[in-house]
């Protein structure tokens, strides 16, 4: 039996891509409810138009993936999209900035095109990896990328933090002139491979039956329902509620990237195995960062200064790498042959969903009840998500796919 043996190249090729992906959304995250608090007041509205890309998310990525298993190219399927678009990001995320010192539509005119620019490269890059990598292998690979972006995490945020403080708008610019660089890398040094380990057949609609992916997808709703809140609100919260500098507090955000990115990797070996070590399982794995999520959380809860609890961060990215690494790969277990593409755009459909509805119910409350629920809500969202991982039966390594 011939043993598996992950492509470390093509997989940290692929990791570029990721690289890009993970240094423009920190930034926006953190930095654009500050950018719109200049001309909106209401967190509620600041918190709808943070969903922008993820209302793209619900057609045009899944389009983007479906247009770009069908392209030829001489530089293959996925990558033209990248070189086309990422640049096109990087104009918008340069002119952020010049909307922040002019008016409420030009910010929001470039903050619309460059979401618009980022959905249409970031599926097709996605689907490099499943692409590339058989299916027992693939929450290895599926850290190792996540590394690449943990990494962007950190430049986006330590770096973004010092730009800040110099102006406002150097992030962005900061940021779209790194997207022009891994675009030229892409452009002159790398090819997409040739073959793939899952056969490009006729677009299927993925009709989940299967009790499993439901609860698996209503799980990842969840925790990315609070995930992306505390992202997109904890800098407000530490500035209005805490009365800390919005810089202090997305400088806290480099130490839950860095565990994450020391963790990326270890997190999918723990979960698969590796060696004589079997490994813990997908499943109990995620369920694990669950639990340490609403522990983090709590603890976060009770602290009245965000600036000095960087190992409570820190815990933060230790856990949500055990989340996050595994359950984009258990989701493609689950799929049929052929339902790569389908079930990935589930994965993202369900995600966008808790994204457009996370920061706009934590805007409401903040307007409504206070900051005070702020973490709470959090933890109801992660405990909700523990109870839909419990009901999951499919999608370890060595688990059968669904039926076609």
């Amino acid at each position: 039996m011939t043993q598996l043996r992950l492509n470390w190249k093509n997989t940290f090729i692929i990791g570029l891509g990721f690289f890009g992906v993970g240094l423009v959304w920190p930034l926006y995250n953190a930095y654009m409810p500050i950018l719109y608090s200049k001309f909106i007041e209401s967190k509620t509205v600041i918190g709808y138009l943070m969903t922008i890309d993820n209302w793209l998310a619900l057609t045009l990525t899944p389009l983007i993936g479906f247009l770009s298993d069908r392209t030829r190219t001489r530089f293959g399927r996925r990558i033209p999209y990248l070189l086309v678009f990422a640049p096109l990001s990087a104009l918008f995320l340069m002119l952020i900035p010049v909307g922040w010192e002019t008016s409420l539509w030009l910010l929001l005119g470039a903050a619309i095109m460059m979401n618009l620019a980022m959905a249409s490269w970031r599926s097709p890059i996605v689907a490099l990896m499943p692409d590339v990598t058989p299916p027992p292998l693939r929450s290895k690979a599926n850290g190792i990328i996540n590394f690449m972006g943990g990494l962007a995490y950190i430049v986006a945020m330590f770096g973004g933090a010092i730009l800040y403080r110099i102006y406002p708008g150097l992030p962005f610019v900061g940021s779209a002139l790194l997207l022009l660089v891994i675009t030229a890398i892409f452009y002159f040094w790398i090819r997409e491979p040739e073959h793939s380990t899952e056969k490009s057949e006729r677009f299927q609609l993925a009709f989940i039956k299967d009790r499993s992916a439901i609860f698996m997808l209503l799980a990842i709703f969840c925790w990315f329902v609070a995930y992306n809140s505390l992202e997109t609100w904890v800098t407000t919260y530490g500035r209005d509620f805490l009365g800390l500098h919005e810089a202090d507090v997305a400088k806290q955000l480099t130490f839950s990237g860095g565990a994450f990115l020391l963790f990326a990797i270890p997190s999918g070996f723990l979960a698969d195995g590796f060696s004589r070590f079997k490994g813990l399982g997908r499943k109990r794995t995620i369920i694990g960062g669950l639990l340490m999520m609403i522990l983090a959380f709590f603890l976060l809860d009770m602290q009245s200064d965000l600036t000095s609890v960087w190992y409570l961060f820190a815990f933060v990215g230790f856990a949500w790498a055990w989340v996050n690494i595994n359950s984009y790969p258990m989701i493609t277990q689950m799929a049929g042959p052929g339902q790569i593409g389908a079930y990935t755009g589930m994965y993202y459909l369900f995600s966008s969903l808790a994204n457009i509805a996370g920061p706009p119910l934590f805007g409401w409350v903040f307007d409504n009840f206070g900051y005070r629920f702020f973490f709470p809500l959090g933890i109801l969202f992660m405990a909700l998500a523990v109870l839909c991982m419990l009901m999951v039966t499919k999608g370890e390594k060595d688990s059968r796919p669904a039926a076609a």
